[in-house]
């Protein structure tokens, strides 16, 4: 990338100031990157060879919304393991059911990529406690209703509290919790995959149309 930098507050036309945390460019002030829009991944050649990934965290601007600030640094946010498209929720039952195979009732995905079909306790239990710091656990229920997803997701936030995501069909049905107990969201986790209706009071959940 071309080394532009500006210390005037207007960059030249067709770049944005950014700001990056860690990695070569980390002490750098003034510098401008392509944009806006600011690209959302972008790598820097090292001296002792190799390349530097930057991940776009977030864009703002101090004062001027007319001079947007994009902010980099080398983890980016936290992205969710995807949800499985319809198309795919249809491969695996049509695939597993000619073979006279149990029929598919939870897909469990983690960051990283691992992968379970009807994962029993231990599994989930294992792919919970294993999580690092920014790091999804995703339990998706494939129903019949392919319009709608049902899932829910626990994401261990850098504090060591968990973020608790859980949808009933469609996004407005969508709830949001946080915890900082295990045990808790393990219990909660559990119940849910089990189709336990209990699985809701192991978690302090916002009453719904509080806004929160």
């Amino acid at each position: 990338m071309e080394d532009v930098f500006d210390t005037t507050g207007r960059p030249p036309k067709g770049w944005m100031h950014a700001i990056f945390h860690g990695g070569p460019y980390g002490e750098d002030v003034g510098r401008c990157i392509p944009g806006p829009p600011a690209p959302e991944i972008f790598t820097v050649p090292l001296a002792e060879g190799g390349v530097h990934t930057y991940r776009l965290w977030t864009v703002g601007s101090w004062s001027d919304p007319e001079d947007p600030i994009a902010v980099y640094n080398p983890d980016g946010p936290p992205v969710p393991p995807p949800l499985l498209t319809a198309q795919e929720k249809k491969w695996i039952r049509e695939g597993r059911q000619p073979d006279g195979l149990v029929r598919v009732r939870l897909d469990a995905q983690v960051t990283r990529g691992r992968w379970e079909w009807d994962p029993d306790v231990p599994t989930i239990e294992a792919m919970l406690t294993g999580l690092r710091h920014r790091e999804h656990l995703l339990l998706q229920r494939l129903t019949d209703q392919y319009e709608s997803d049902w899932y829910i997701q626990v994401l261990l936030d850098e504090d060591d509290t968990y973020e608790v995501v859980h949808q009933a069909g469609t996004a407005a049905d969508r709830e949001v919790t946080r915890s900082a107990s295990q045990a808790a969201v393990r219990d909660a986790v559990l119940r849910w995959a089990a189709e336990q209706p209990t699985w809701r009071t192991a978690l302090e959940w916002p009453k719904r149309g509080d806004g929160s």
